[in-house]
């Protein structure tokens, strides 16, 4: 009877720690991202947007990558958003542009002001194995001058790592607006 019960005790504790370990515990230390995983990215127009058209770029940006995404130029003259030819319309005038690994949305005047791009996104295949960074890009009407980083209204970066928001979250939601693109999710807090 008594090894009955000591065997019951081992298996039960067994199990219990065999069902953490399945269970994904983890912990994220303060400071580490943790590695990469898959949102579904929800962008919407503020309603000040709604008679404007407004183009949005989600691009994939790995850690070497990201300083030199940070500081580029958003301009339309000269920068990021700079036309093409108007003969080929779909081709960006921009080489950053043309070359970056982005989903592009297309918010037209009078029409959705939510776009998503969604979890299941073939891009996010590639995405998934070497970027740690979606950079959200927009096109604003009347924007100021380039600036550097998230001080540029037309740019916010959303860092793909599980430590970085709060867990269970699948969904990253960022709002376009006139002054700038606000991030919604809120991010872990720091415990």
């Amino acid at each position: 009877m008594k090894n009955q019960l000591i065997k019951l005790s081992v298996a039960g504790g067994f199990a219990v720690l065999l069902a953490a370990l399945l269970s994904g515990c983890k912990t994220c230390k303060q400071g580490q991202p943790g590695k990469p995983i898959k949102y579904s990215i929800e962008v919407a127009l503020d309603e000040s947007l709604k008679d404007s058209s407004v183009i949005v770029d989600l691009v994939g940006v790995n850690s070497f990558d990201l300083p030199k995404w940070e500081s580029y130029d958003m301009s339309r003259a000269t920068g990021y958003w700079k036309p093409g030819d108007p003969r080929k319309p779909d081709v960006p005038g921009d080489p950053m542009r043309r070359d970056a690994d982005k989903w592009t949305l297309n918010f037209v005047s009078g029409q959705e002001l939510t776009q998503t791009m969604s979890i299941t996104n073939a891009l996010w295949g590639k995405w998934i194995t070497s970027k740690t960074h979606v950079m959200v890009l927009a096109d604003l009407p009347g924007a100021p001058p380039s600036r550097p980083g998230t001080q540029d209204a037309r740019r916010q970066e959303l860092p793909l790592g599980e430590c970085f928001w709060p867990d269970k979250t699948k969904v990253l939601r960022v709002k376009v607006k006139r002054s700038g693109i606000e991030v919604l999710t809120q991010a872990r807090t720091v415990r």
